[in-house]
């Protein structure tokens, strides 16, 4: 989903030395699967049983692609990713360990603009499927938590030769816990965290390593409707990049980033509506910028 985006071999050559060559498929050109910063005020606090239609939309902007130290990496670097993600979440009675159980699925449409050392690329497609069979909501006072498992499945557009990718051509397998408290009418704070094993890319022999990542939100009702507040994201990469069985650039090619912005929140009847900015800092082995995120949320 955010930056679900591969950076084939080709971009990375003409844009930098033979030196960067090395990061040319590391984490998926130095993207990810897992939607950061989605998910942010009511994270854990689950709706009512019924069905309900959820659509993302995000822009992404990225002018850097910084190494493990901090620093741009890639000459010319500029990254443009526009993302349309509708989401299904059906949501039960039935009572599983102690909660009520629910399920969900997730397919994004993604449009990439690229440009490295002096040369654009485009590309427009579907994205990997995502779908959790198993999503468990507990509470319904001040704390909310649910738990879910994940998986994504690469459905998506993907050819190794490729400059830009829409898929990832591998598996991923990822636990999720989301938690709210809610101390008052008017205060709200919410996390999310997950856990990402990913399988290998059997076209490129590359394996990218596991992510561990966090969403945050805190809100005030300044309104009975309308919230305004915090929210942001941080991942941290846990194992290495592996390609051929070494460590990808001699330290794994371990990718990280904490983001942070201001959001607001409007609920109508049947309809919630979310518009957040993050900035991106302390990035390592990715692309560094700027996301606008749109969220709406309908009951059918």
């Amino acid at each position: 989903m955010m930056r679900n985006v591969t950076l084939g071999l080709g971009a990375l050559m003409v844009c930098a030395s033979m030196a960067l060559s090395s990061v040319a498929f590391a984490t998926e050109g130095g993207s990810d699967n897992i939607g950061e910063g989605a998910e942010a005020f009511f994270a854990g606090a689950l709706p009512p049983a019924g069905l309900y239609g959820i659509l993302y939309y995000s822009h992404y902007h990225a002018s850097h692609f910084n190494d493990s130290h901090g620093n741009n990496s890639v000459p010319g670097f500029k990254l443009d990713a526009d993302l349309l993600i509708p989401r299904a979440v059906y949501m039960s009675n039935l009572s599983l360990l102690g909660g009520r159980y629910g399920a969900y699925a997730v397919l994004p449409v993604a449009r990439l603009s690229l440009s490295a050392g002096g040369m654009p690329f485009d590309r427009t497609s579907l994205g990997d499927l995502l779908v959790s069979p198993a999503l468990i909501a507990w509470g319904t006072g001040a704390l909310r938590t649910a738990a879910a498992i994940e998986f994504v499945v690469p459905t998506g557009q993907y050819d190794k030769n490729a400059v830009l990718n829409t898929g990832k051509n591998y598996y991923t397998a990822r636990p999720v816990f989301a938690v709210s408290w809610l101390p008052n009418e008017r205060v709200e704070l919410s996390a999310k965290v997950t856990y990402s094993f990913n399988s290998p890319n059997t076209d490129t022999n590359y394996h990218s390593g596991n992510l561990f990542h966090f969403d945050y939100s805190a809100s005030y009702a300044v309104t009975p409707a309308a919230r305004v507040g915090i929210s942001g994201y941080f991942i941290k990469q846990m194992t290495d990049d592996v390609q051929n069985g070494q460590s990808v650039a001699g330290d794994g090619f371990r990718g990280q980033v904490f983001a942070m912005g201001p959001g607001l929140r409007y609920q109508f009847s049947k309809v919630s509506v979310e518009a957040r900015v993050v900035k991106e800092f302390f990035v390592r082995n990715r692309p560094a910028g700027e996301a606008v995120w749109a969220k709406m949320v309908v009951a059918f």
